[in-house]
C-alpha cells in the first residue's frame, strides 16, 4: 500500500519522513481493516517523528504515522461485533500500530465507531482527537454544566475550536482568546466574548470563571489563575512546560484552584456521544486545509510555523 513512512526519529522532516510502499498491516481477530479517505494530522506526530515520546512508544521504524481516520470497512476479524464490511467509520488508531497516514490501516473494532451521517470522510477524520480530547477535559475533568464560565485559551486551534464549540453546546459562558486573525472565526464558533491577545489582557476582561483550558503554557498560564474563581478549575493540556510544573502547586494554592492535567486517552465512546451533536449541527468540524497524502511533511513543517486555524487534514483517497 501507499503510505508515508517515518524511516528513524528526527527534527528534519524531509530526511526521516517519505512517501512509497510499504506491506499492508496485518489483521487479528479482533480487527477491522479500514480503507482509508481521510486523515487527520496532529502536533502529537511531531512529537511521535522527534522521538520524544519514545519512552511511551518505543516504535520501530519503518512505521507508518497518523491516528484520526475516517473511511469505509474492507474485511472484519472473526471476533469483530457490530460492524460489517461497507461500514463508514471514523476513529482513532493505536499508537503503536501502522497509522492512518496510509491507503490501509487495521485497527481494533472497539475503535472504529460509525461516522455522523451528514458528513464526509475529511470533516469526519478531523473530529475523533479533538473531540476526545475537549470531552475528557470539559466535561469528565472540569465538569461543566449549563450557565459555567469557561475560558479557552489557544482557541483557534484543534482543540480549542472544538472546545469552544462543545462548551457553548453544554449551555456554558465561553470567553475564548486567539491572535487577531482568528477572531470572526472564533466568534463564528458561538464564543460570547472573543479576546485578541496580542491587544487585549484577558487580566483585565475576566473574573470568576469556572474552569479555564490551557495549552499554551508559560506565562499566559501563570496569569489565568487570576480569573478563576476560588474552587475554580485551571486544566493543562499536558506538555511538560518547565514554568507551569514548577509553579503549579504555590499557585493552586494561592489562589484556591484546582489544577488537572489533560494527559490524552483513547476513549471512543466519546465519539458516540459528540455524534448526535454534528448530526444536528450543534457542533461543525474545522478544516484548515487539505493535502494529499503525498504532502504529509508539508503538515508537518505547516504546523511547527504556528497558528493553524482549526484542523489540517490528508486525503488518501477520492
Amino acid at each position: 500500500m501507499k503510505a508515508v513512512i517515518l524511516d528513524r526519529y528526527g527534527d528534519d522532516i524531509d530526511e526521516v519522513l517519505r512517501y512509497g510502499e510499504i506491506a499492508a498491516p496485518e489483521m487479528r481477530p479482533n480487527d477491522v481493516l479500514v480503507e482509508i479517505h481521510a486523515a487527520a494530522f496532529n502536533p502529537y506526530d511531531c512529537k511521535i517523528r522527534r522521538g520524544w515520546l519514545q519512552g511511551f512508544y518505543p516504535l520501530r521504524p519503518p512505521h507508518v504515522l497518523g491516528t484520526d481516520f475516517a473511511g469505509v470497512i474492507v474485511d472484519r476479524g472473526v471476533e469483530v461485533v457490530g460492524l460489517e464490511v461497507g461500514d463508514r467509520v471514523y476513529g482513532l488508531q493505536e499508537t503503536m500500530r501502522s497509522g492512518s497516514y496510509a491507503e490501509l490501516t487495521a485497527v481494533n473494532y472497539m475503535l472504529a465507531r460509525r461516522m455522523p451521517a451528514n458528513l464526509d470522510f475529511i470533516e469526519a477524520a478531523s473530529i475523533p482527537m479533538t473531540a476526545m480530547t475537549s470531552w475528557f477535559a470539559l466535561v469528565e475533568l472540569g465538569e461543566i454544566r449549563a450557565g459555567s464560565r469557561v475560558l479557552i485559551h489557544g482557541a483557534g486551534g484543534g482543540v480549542g475550536s472544538t472546545a469552544v464549540q462543545l462548551a457553548k453546546a453544554m449551555g456554558c459562558w465561553v470567553a475564548a482568546t486567539c491572535s487577531e486573525r482568528h477572531v470572526e472565526f472564533v466568534r463564528g464558533l458561538g464564543a460570547d466574548l472573543v479576546i485578541d491577545y496580542g491587544r487585549e489582557d484577558f487580566t483585565q476582561l475576566l473574573e470568576d470563571i469556572d474552569v479555564a483550558l490551557d495549552p499554551i503554557g508559560g506565562e499566559v498560564n501563570q496569569r489565568t489563575y487570576g480569573v478563576l474563581r476560588r474552587g475554580g478549575v485551571m486544566l493543562v493540556v499536558l506538555r511538560a512546560d518547565p514554568v507551569e510544573i514548577a509553579n503549579r502547586e504555590p499557585m493552586s494554592k494561592k489562589f484556591g484552584v484546582s489544577v488537572r492535567e489533560v494527559a490524552f486517552e483513547n476513549r471512543p465512546d466519546t465519539l458516540d456521544k459528540v455524534r448526535p451533536l454534528y448530526e444536528k449541527g450543534i457542533m461543525r468540524p474545522v478544516v484548515s486545509d487539505v493535502l494529499p497524502l503525498a504532502r504529509a511533511g508539508e503538515a508537518h513543517h505547516r504546523s511547527e510555523q504556528g497558528h493553524l486555524q482549526g484542523k489540517l487534514m490528508l486525503k488518501v483517497r477520492d
